[in-house]
């Protein structure tokens, strides 16, 4: 039986194509959060350097600006001592930078009937989008709307040999947009953007009001309001030949992760800083740098939790015989007392489809991995979960076939204890596995278009990529219980 190819190496591969400027290749097109999450979410971990006393972080700009002053190190200290700076002296004061004690989170809005098992849903037709079929389309749940902003229309070849790059400034890349409200059961159109988005540019969503960083602002798109406005950009943004943020929600504050030092040239007036913005302030706030994280890892996802913000990360590096392998490490960031805490490492590799269920993060990525040329020596999940507050990992059960061969229909959607990818579907409320069919036999060879977890279901577009189409038309299916 042929090795299950990891995700980590998809997503060093997807990483490398960029960083080389010949494109995406057509056979990781599916994978669009491990693309996504190559071109927008690598970091590095803390600065080796001495921090500043406390009175210079008194004053946002006065912060911001004596931080850039210095230069951040590619590499985190010996793990020890980097524990130390950060658990005896790197915090901030908590009200420094964090305004408000963190308030209770509540689990993401459910499925009606979560405890029906997945062998019983079923797709239903829903009516015709308002759009043509498009890819890398911005997605997000409001709590009571899909949205589905931008995206592009360039065609991509067929071929898994085909290469297909996409910019938001390629004359392919959408303003407009559009919203499914799976309560009525109705589509509306969406304010056009002020500008072309696609989904390989840095966003998330907080509540009804998706966040999109581009080169020039970090827009807004209210669905309450269907209006987009701005707010100013992350310290050391633009972009800087290739180097991204990326952009994660916690407890109603948008935080941006600083990229690492792989995708930015050695420039001794870069200075790589997370930081944060509370939206309440609009556009007249101002980032606050947060502490450098422990994590020495090439790859970082960012998770909204109750107990702190949850820090997942991996490394890039091709790796031989006798080295470790590339597993995932996490920190938890307590904005209580403005320090993070590392947690124990996995014995997973990274799959790239995290996502907080209400108690415990996963990853529902199937199957495991020996490494190319068995480099591992052994096999490795390719996913697994982390409950928290103790730092508990724990492995998912095995999906169908351990993950291969990949038969289902592989749309790609994570949310709450759900997710959908490599054509499997996960259900942590239950903990089983199912092999995804598509909607019709005759889809079976076509690419599933964007796709969102909403509270009825999983809502799926048609695709921009119709290898052997026969109907490009405007379709839409729910993946939902027996109602």
């Amino acid at each position: 039986m042929p090795t299950p190819r990891s995700p980590h190496d998809a997503h060093r591969d997807a990483h490398s194509d960029i960083e080389e400027g010949v494109g995406l290749r057509e056979d990781l097109r599916q994978d669009l959060h491990v693309i996504a999450a190559a071109a927008r979410t690598t970091g590095t971990g803390a600065s080796g350097g001495a921090r500043p006393p406390a009175g210079a972080w008194l004053d946002n700009r006065d912060r911001i600006s004596a931080h850039a002053r210095r230069r951040r190190r590619r590499r985190l200290l010996a793990a020890p001592v980097a524990a130390a700076v950060l658990l005896a002296g790197g915090g901030l004061a908590a009200q420094q930078w964090w305004p408000n004690t963190p308030t209770t989170r509540t689990a993401p809005a459910g499925m009606e009937d979560s405890s029906v098992p997945l062998t019983s849903w079923r797709w239903a037709p829903l009516p015709a989008p308002p759009l043509a079929p498009r890819s890398w389309v911005v997605t997000a749940w409001t709590g009571s709307e899909a949205l589905f902003l931008g995206g592009s229309t360039k065609p991509c070849p067929p071929s898994r040999e085909g290469m297909c790059s996409v910019r938001p400034d390629d004359g392919f890349s959408q303003r407009d947009g559009m919203a499914y409200n799976p309560a009525t059961g109705g589509w509306r159109s969406t304010a056009p953007a002020p500008q072309p988005i696609i989904a390989i540019t840095p966003h998330t969503t907080i509540g009804d009001r998706v966040y999109v960083l581009t080169q020039d602002a970090v827009l807004v798109y209210d669905a309450a309001e269907d209006s987009w406005g701005d707010l100013p950009l992350p310290p050391e943004y633009p972009f800087r030949s290739g180097a991204e943020v990326s952009l994660v929600p916690f407890d109603g504050k948008l935080v941006a992760l600083a990229p690492t030092s792989l995708s930015v040239p050695d420039d001794p007036q870069l200075e790589l800083i997370h930081a944060v913005y509370d939206p309440a302030d609009g556009d007249d706030g101002e980032w606050t740098p947060l502490p450098d994280d422990p994590l020495d890892a090439d790859s970082r996802v960012g998770l909204d939790t109750p107990h702190g913000l949850l820090l997942l990360g991996t490394d890039n590096e091709r790796y031989t015989p006798g080295e470790p392998p590339p597993l995932v490490r996490a920190a938890l960031l307590d904005p209580t007392t403005s320090t993070w805490r590392r947690l124990p490492d996995s014995d997973q590799l990274n799959g790239y489809h995290w996502t907080w269920t209400g108690s415990r993060a996963i990853d529902a990525t199937p199957g495991a991995s020996m490494g190319s040329d068995n480099v591992y020596g052994r096999l490795i999940p390719n996913g697994g979960a982390l409950t928290l507050p103790e730092g508990t990992w724990s492995p998912l059960p095995e999906a169908p076939g351990n993950g291969w061969p990949q038969t289902g229909w592989p749309v790609e959607a994570t949310g709450g204890a759900r997710g959908a990818t490599n054509g499997f579907l996960y259900d942590d409320t239950t903990q089983t596995w199912i092999t995804l069919p598509p909607p019709k036999p005759d889809l079976t060879e076509h690419a599933p278009g964007p796709a969102v977890w909403t509270s009825h279901g999983l809502v799926v577009l048609g695709s921009g990529t119709f290898p052997k189409a026969t109907d490009p038309a405007r379709t839409a299916w729910i993946f939902q219980p027996p109602r």
